[in-house]
This record gives C-alpha cells, structure tokens and sequence, in this order.
C-alpha cells in the first residue's frame, strides 16, 4: 500500500494525544490508527490483574463486544500472560505471539480461520497491568509488510505517551470520582469558591441546599450569596479573611456563622476555611442544616447495643428531654426510666447525664440517608 506522508502522520499524533487527554476521544485515536494503517478494525487495550486495568478502546467500537469481553474475563487474562513476555517497543504479528491455541476471546477479536493479519505492540507496563496496541487486515486486504510495520515501530514512543497518560489521568480519575462519591455520602454542603464566591465545586449536600427557593443561600449572578444583604457582607467578609490567612501558618483558619431562609427555617451553620494548598485562591465553606434530624435511636443501637427501649430514652435525653419528660413519653414510671438510665449509663461507659447526651451528640456521623 502508498505510505503516508508527513502531514497525514503529524495530523495522525495529534489525534492520538487528544485521546491521551479524553477518554471518549480515544475511540477516535484507534480509528485514526486504522486508517493509517489501512486496517479493518485496530484497537487500544489494557490487561491486569484488577478489573480497572482490562480496558480497550476500538475503533467503531461495537457494544455486544463488551458483554463478551466480561463473559471471558478468565481468558483475556490468560491472553494477557501470553502477550506479557513479549518486550515493549517490539512489532510482533499476534498469530506468531498466540499461536493456534488462541483464547476464545482473542478468536473472537481476529476471527480465525478467515486468517486476518494482525500487527500489535506492547506499550506501556505498570507493576502486573500493561498496554497494548493491534491493528489488522481483513482477508482479501494486502498483508502487512515491512513497511507497516516500520511505520508502527516509529510510533511508538508516541503511542507509548498516549497508554502511559491514559493510565494516569484514568487512576486520577477513579480517585476523584470515589473522592467525590464521598463527600456526596456527608449530610454537609461542601463548596469550594474562588476569590470572586464562583462555586468551583459543590457536593450533592451543597446542590439541595442551593436549590431550595427559600434557603438561606443560592445563586446570584453565577456567585454565591446569603439572602439578606447583612449576612451576604459577613459571608463575603469570611471569604475574603480565609484567603488572606491560607499563606500564614500562624492565622486562625476557620471562621463560622449562621445564615438563615425567608421563612425563618432552612437555617444553616456555615464554616469557612481556606481550600487545600493546591486549591490556591480558593476557600471551602461546608452548610450544615440546624434542623437536620438525626437518627439517634438507630446509631444509639448499633455502637452500643442499646435495646430498643434504651435507645428511645437516649434518644430523647439526647434531644433536650427530661428524665421525667422521657419516661412520660415512654409512659412508664419513673422508676422504671431510671433502670433504663443505669442501664444505658454502664453500656456508654458514661456517669452522669449530660455526659451522655454530649457523647450521643458526638457519636452520630453528619451522613445522609440512602
């Protein structure tokens, strides 16, 4: 086949790296490596022991594939230790490395015996995981020759780049997705502003608390901002004391106050602070609801083994009850209530009352409801 010129090959890397960059772009990366090559399907893949490391990225990539590829997880594996001594940067044909014996998942990709020609590289290797690349010919196509894959050879440091940034910004990736999964897990809104109060970022606990029509806090203009203008001067005040003190070491990093909604509810506690270091410029304000209900009783239950009757009565005491008021409510005597009491005093390890209630208090994680 005619070899392709500079500008073809240039255009071709620079699709390449676009992919490193986005992970939806790297379908296009592969089928940018089948038409250079002239193929009929090509693909990027990686192999590993984890299920994040078994990935691949074809060119016009079919969706009944990926139902087959979970089916033989066990064999793609296998396949992968095949491919796992063959050294990096070496062109190699994929029948020569497999041989007759191929995995049926390999036999679903190259579909023997219609005898396509396939060309791959490994790529990139990190600890157990590594990458790879193939490309192939249908029967009735030109065979690869030396040509293809001295071509391939020459591309290879760039396609390395590509698998090595694809396997960074991908690991980066599932760690600020689980990182963010956390934080939508806190019964808090978290945001994260710049100097300007332009939400950078905020929590699934921060999105319900800035869409309610009558909170304390919302959006104006794309910023945040408190309903009435006091409480706005003071939030913008906070903010602005939070990045003066996120160089000093020295300063008082946290500042709180209370915002309240039109109705008198949807109040909130808020906290400011500077955001972490590589965040620089920008402040973190976690919202907490004043009337956030907590289940008491259940948490009382599990980290004590309270009974559900010693749970009720903690609950309440925690609650700002009386003893009195609690056994009244439970309707048994007072008597009764303080058996309770004594009870729930030698299971928290505690001795008076109002120890109780601030262990309670302290005991319940801010997490919300699934």
């Amino acid at each position: 086949m005619a070899r392709p010129n500079v500008d073809i090959v240039m255009s071709a890397i620079d699709r390449l790296l676009a992919g490193a960059m986005d992970e939806e772009l790297m379908p296009n990366a592969a089928e940018t490596m089948r038409q250079l090559f002239d193929g009929s399907t090509a693909c990027f893949a990686s192999f590993g022991p984890a299920p994040e490391d078994r990935i691949a990225y074809p060119a016009n990539p079919d969706p009944s594939w990926q139902p087959f590829c979970e089916e033989l997880a066990p064999e793609l594996i296998e396949m992968g230790e095949i491919l796992r001594g063959i050294p990096l940067g070496v062109i190699y044909r994929d029948h020569d490395a497999v041989g007759s014996e191929a995995p049926r998942s390999w036999q679903g990709w190259a579909r023997p015996p219609v005898a396509r020609d396939g060309l791959s590289c490994r790529l990139a290797e990190k600890e157990q995981a590594f990458w790879f690349f193939d490309v192939r010919r249908d029967e009735g196509q030109e065979r690869f020759d030396d040509g293809d894959a001295t071509l391939l050879h020459k591309l290879y440091p760039v396609l390395r780049r590509v698998a090595e940034l694809r396997r960074h910004i991908g690991r980066v990736t599932i760690q600020r997705d689980e990182a963010r999964g956390a934080l939508d897990q806190l019964a808090l809104g978290i945001v994260i502003l710049d100097a300007e109060m332009r939400i950078a970022y905020a929590n699934e606990g921060a999105d319900d608390i800035l869409a309610e029509p009558d909170g304390a806090l919302g959006l104006r203009q794309g910023r945040l901002a408190a309903r009435g203008p006091a409480e706005q001067r003071r939030l913008r005040q906070l903010v602005e004391g939070a990045l003066h003190c996120a160089g000093d070491p020295l300063a008082h990093h946290q500042a709180s106050m209370i915002l309240y909604g039109s109705d008198g509810r949807h109040s909130l506690s808020a906290c400011v602070m500077p955001a972490p270091p590589r965040s620089h410029g920008h402040v973190m304000i976690a919202l907490r609801r004043l009337e956030t209900a907590t289940d008491i009783a259940a948490c009382a239950r599990q980290l004590f083994d309270l009974t559900d009757t010693e749970a009720r009565f903690a609950s309440a005491l925690a609650s700002g009850a009386s003893l009195a008021e609690a056994a009244e409510a439970q309707r048994v005597r007072i008597s009764t209530a303080r058996t309770h009491l004594a009870r729930i005093f030698q299971k928290t390890q505690t001795h008076q009352q109002s120890q109780l209630v601030s262990l309670l208090r302290s005991a319940v994680l801010p997490l919300q409801r699934r």
